[in-house]
This record gives C-alpha cells, structure tokens and sequence, in this order.
C-alpha cells in the first residue's frame, strides 16, 4: 500500500490489457499490496475510465486490438489533464526498438511478459512513489511562487503607499491639501483607460502620478510659498523641481519609481514645445507625462493656491479648449471633455 506523508492514502492503478487471464492475474496481484485496481480491456475502455477518475499510475499493455498501448500512451501525453499520469508498459515485446518506443512516446518503465511477481510490486510501488514525491515536490513549489508573488505585492503596495505619502508632505509644505495628489492620481488613471492604455500601465500611471512635484521638497520656501508674482529668477528657480525629482527617482530600477521619475520630469512639458525643463513636444513627451499634465493643471487652476483663489469650471474649460494642441494633447483633451462628467464625479468625491 502507498502511503502518503500525512494520511493513508490508496493508490488507484489502471490495469490496461485485452487478455483476461493477465488481467486477472496483475489485478490479484496489486490487490494484495492494498491498491486501488481497475481493469480495462481496451484502450478505448482506458480512456472512457480516465476520463471519469484519474488513477495514479497505468499498466499498460502494447499489443491490443483497438488501440495500441503506443496510441492510448500518445493520447494521454497530448492531453494537458492527463499527460503527468505515469505508465508502466508491460508487454511480450522484447526487442530493444519496441522498448525505445514505448519510452519515445512517454513511458516511464517497460516490464517484459512473463512477468515476476516481485518485480511488478517493486516497479509500481517505486513509480507511485516518485509520483508522489513529484506532486509534492510541484505543491511546494506553488507555494513558494505564491509566496513570492505576495512579499511583490507587498513591496508594490509599500512603495504606493510611499509615494503616495511623499505626494502629501510635498504639497503639505507648499500649503497644499494632500487631497490634489489624490485627485491627480485618480483623473490620470481615468484618462489612461480612456485612451486605451491597459490596466496593468493605467495603474503604474495612477500610483505614480501623486509624485509629479517631488522636487519641490528641495526649493526654499520664500520661493515656493511666495504670495505675490515671482521674478524670472525666482521662477527659474521653480522649474528646476521637474529636474530635481527626476534626479530623486532615476536611480531606482522598480518600475513605479522609473514611472513616477518620467511624470515628475515631464508633466510641465507641453504639446507645442514651450513646456520645461526641455520644450520637447508632442508625442517625444512621454504619455504618462502628457496625461499627468492634464490632470494637474485640470485640478491646479480648481484649487486655491497662496498666490491665487480657485478657478469656476467654465473658466477653466474655456482655458482647456485655448490650449488644445498648444499646452495639452489634442486627442487627450478630447477624450477629457467627452468623459467631462467623470472627471466631476471624482473632483466632487475627494474635495478638499
């Protein structure tokens, strides 16, 4: 009898040969050792039983009528289900080109007729077990992927959080509401589905985007928090946020970070190629860089600043329609006004 580690467990054997006194005699002979035996005549029988129950191992005769032990061996290793299943060819067969088919086409042992008693116990308990410890062997090995795969998630989802945090102290410190990295991260990840971009790229885009102004942490405050109109200096002195929180975020090779340093070098470059911190233009800005700029902007001129009260939305929408195809993206203005009452629904949901 096989038994598995934990439990008892009784191994279910396929006998498989279209002469009934063989049959007779391996079913008698595995029976003994505790197994689970079913008896089948024909590799159409084989197949028919497969299909219902999956046994642990198969005995399979070579030379039967219908189908050959080769071709019922064929069919199972086609079969995603059942190509694991290990088979024991036992045959007449004694040639050494018979015994390198049997194993060409999937076989995992081949015992000449007339058999030994002993040695068809010993071959079938030495494969169920190598069976079992293969199943073992592959459950371990989900287990760790699975493992794996959730210490990533939770690297993933502690470098969201991170950013996001950042995101807030960064616009906490320029008398900014936390609430503006939310909403900027919530109408880029809308606008990136609206424009095609698929889920996986959408979200990188969404958990990314709160750190458009990262580089602001290292601009002086007399600058950064000035409630009057800054001298050409003074605005040079902003712009270099863009180039400062690239310099911050480049260094990482994580994905999100390589996303969040595009979006903070290029969200005030714009589509006619009077943006900064390099006027480049259409789409040699990065789409990330493009979409992020429309939702910054879009929520920016809403909010209230220290240098200047918020916007009415007509005002701001006159603005947008100005500036299609000179600050913004033609095609992603569209798709911003068409889907306008989305972007409301979300400005109305994470007010300040």
């Amino acid at each position: 009898m096989f038994k598995n580690p934990i439990e008892t467990y009784v191994a279910d054997v396929l006998v498989v040969d279209d002469t009934l006194a063989n049959l007779q005699l391996l079913t008698s002979i595995l029976k003994e050792e505790g197994y689970k035996v079913r008896p089948a005549t024909s590799g159409a029988m084989a197949l028919q039983a497969i299909v219902k129950k999956l046994p642990d191992l198969i005995l399979l005769d070579i030379k039967m009528p219908d189908m050959t032990g080769y071709e019922v061996c064929e069919e199972l290793k086609r079969n995603a289900r059942t190509k694991d299943i290990p088979i024991i060819f036992i045959s007449a067969l004694s040639d050494v080109a018979d015994k390198v088919k049997a194993f060409s086409v999937g076989g995992v042992d081949y015992i000449n007729k007339p058999f030994q008693f002993e040695e068809v116990k010993a071959r079938v308990s030495t494969h169920l077990k190598l069976k079992a410890y293969q199943n073992e062997m592959a459950q371990k090995v989900a287990e760790g992927i699975q493992e794996i795969s959730g210490l990533n998630q939770e690297i993933i989802d502690t470098q969201r959080e991170l950013i996001f945090t950042m995101g807030e102290i960064c616009e906490t410190r320029s008398l900014e509401t936390g609430k503006h990295v939310k909403r900027v991260a919530e109408y880029s990840y809308l606008l990136a589905n609206l424009c095609g971009c698929d889920e996986e790229l959408a979200m990188l885009i969404q958990y990314a985007s709160p750190m458009h102004d990262i580089g602001k942490v290292a601009i002086a405050d007399a600058v950064l928090n000035a409630q009057r109109r800054l001298t050409v200096e003074e605005f040079d002195v902003i712009k270099t946020h863009t180039t400062l929180g690239f310099s911050m975020l480049s260094a990482s090779q994580r994905p999100l970070l390589r996303m969040a340093a595009t979006i903070a070098l290029e969200h005030h470059e714009k589509w006619d190629g009077t943006g900064y911190p390099y006027g480049i233009a259409g789409e040699k800005i990065s789409l990330p860089g493009r979409i992020t700029a429309i939702a910054d902007v879009f929520d920016a001129l809403g909010s209230e600043r220290c240098y200047k009260l918020a916007w009415d939305l007509p005002l701001i929408l006159n603005y947008f329609r100005e500036q299609r195809g000179e600050h913004f993206d033609p095609i992603l203005l569209d798709l911003f006004f068409e889907h306008l009452d989305k972007f409301l629904v979300i400005r109305d949901k994470f007010l300040d």
